[in-house]
């Protein structure tokens, strides 16, 4: 079965009642697109009558979005008949592609030569080109009741037997050319010529049955069920559903051990993946810090900017992007956040601007700013040029607010997490205190990177 099919076989019967909680009964023009399923049943009779009832406009019918089709030029609201016949064909490469199966009760072909912008069109004309040519050689006319399985291993040969009493085949194929096709015969008429064939396909699985009289009353659900059951061998599925109850009742020799070695195993598994989800939180709380050193966004820098601010001990208030604030003995300090590939331009110093000059309008008085930066984020920080342009660093020094890099910023916090609580100090001071580019490169206690006239 093919990778990402759905594991109990979901089916689409066209013109075929097929009662079930897993059978979606449509005809040719309502269903929806084939390759939603694993497998679709079609009775080709039920496709011919609706063709033909289309054409003559004895009925009407939508597609399954609720356009009505029409054999006949159409305005855009509507569908052509023609249009919505020849994309099933697509479809049904596309459903054989992902293996799935096509489950076809045999019938002669009609052709039909007066749909509006489509060549004729026989009642197999969905089936791929190679196929198409094989029914049309290999099948003829028939009638008949009498059948009998010829290979019980054919996933629904137990199908057919089941139906023996209601079985009246209108085709049969050519013995001959089923054998020269390689085709897979498992039932034959009373005289020995195929009624149920598996015919070869580069995917997937195209199957003919012999035509049936559609049971009444409860017997139409007996002939589903086995009919599904029959569909799920021939995908390599399971049936829908968990055991009976009863069936934990029946106990094997040596089931009960290996039951406690199940129940063992899968309490090592689940103690060794809480373990392991604690190891990964308590990693990812201390590796996310890296981030600082190359990261760049909203999710991706300013929040760790902000838990290392508050790790370095700071009263920080951070709720819209516009609104981090630091809030220290001196009053409080707006922090703007930016990073790029290149030097950090203007656009962090107009918005810190901003606030600042909102703050002195609501406050009356004027905060302080900090700028984190983060330039040249992809190369090492210690080969990183001046991160800002000098028109920021120029216009940090005259509204007077401190820039500092993120890598300053990571060393800060590395000092944090050794206990060098002086070195965490001096850098606190500092982010406070200082008037422009916040000239060493690293926290106090690293070693410091001259700084590089910007490229």
């Amino acid at each position: 079965m093919a990778a990402g099919r759905r594991s109990i076989g979901r089916i689409l019967s066209l013109g075929f009642p097929l009662p079930g909680p897993l059978v979606d009964n449509y005809n040719f023009l309502t269903a929806p697109s084939f390759f939603d399923y694993d497998a679709i049943v079609v009775d080709p009779g039920a496709l011919s009558r609706l063709i033909e009832a289309l054409i003559d406009g004895s009925t009407e019918a939508e597609t399954y979005g609720g356009s009505r089709v029409r054999n006949v030029a159409v305005p855009p609201a509507e569908v052509p008949l023609a249009s919505v016949l020849l994309r099933r064909r697509a479809e049904t490469e596309a459903l054989l592609a992902h293996g799935g199966a096509v489950i076809c009760f045999a019938t002669p072909a009609t052709i039909h030569e007066r749909i509006d912008g489509a060549a004729a069109l026989d009642d197999y004309y969905w089936l791929p080109d190679d196929l198409v040519r094989f029914v049309t050689a290999c099948m003829t006319p028939a009638d008949g009741a009498r059948v009998r399985i010829t290979d019980y291993e054919h996933p629904l040969a137990a199908f057919v037997e089941g139906q023996l009493a209601e079985v009246t085949y209108r085709a049969c194929f050519d013995g001959a050319a089923a054998r020269d096709a390689r085709a897979r015969v498992f039932a034959e008429s009373a005289g020995g010529v195929p009624v149920a064939v598996e015919l070869p396909a580069r995917s997937g699985r195209v199957i003919f049955l012999p035509a049936i009289r559609e049971p009444g009353g409860d017997l139409r659900y007996a002939m589903s069920d086995a009919l599904q059951a029959g569909i799920r061998r021939v995908l390599g599925v399971m049936a829908e559903g968990r055991a009976p109850g009863w069936a934990e009742g029946r106990s094997l020799p040596g089931l009960d051990e290996r039951q406690r070695a199940l129940d063992a195993a899968r309490q090592a598994r689940d103690t060794a993946q809480a373990a392991l989800a604690a190891a990964e939180e308590a990693y990812d709380e201390l590796a996310r810090f890296r981030r600082l050193l190359w990261q760049e966004g909203a999710f991706g820098l300013d929040a760790v900017v902000v838990d290392a601010l508050r790790l370095l001990g700071f009263d920080l208030y951070a709720g819209q992007r516009a609104d981090i604030e630091l809030r220290t003995e001196a009053g409080a300090v707006f922090v703007e956040i930016d990073a790029g590939e290149g030097a950090v331009g203007m656009a962090a110093h107009h918005r810190l601007r901003q606030r600042i000059e909102r703050a002195i309008e609501e406050r009356g008085q004027a905060p302080r700013g900090l700028l984190v930066v983060n330039g040249y984020r992809l190369e090492p920080p210690d080969e990183r040029a001046q991160q800002v342009t000098d028109a920021v660093r120029l216009a940090a020094e005259t509204l007077r607010y401190c820039i500092a890099t993120t890598a300053s910023l990571f060393d800060a916090v590395a000092a944090q997490l050794a206990g060098d609580q002086r070195a965490v100090e001096v850098y606190r001071e500092r982010l406070a205190t200082t008037n422009g580019l916040l000239t060493a490169e690293r926290a106090p206690g690293a070693a410091v990177a001259p700084d590089r006239p910007p490229e």
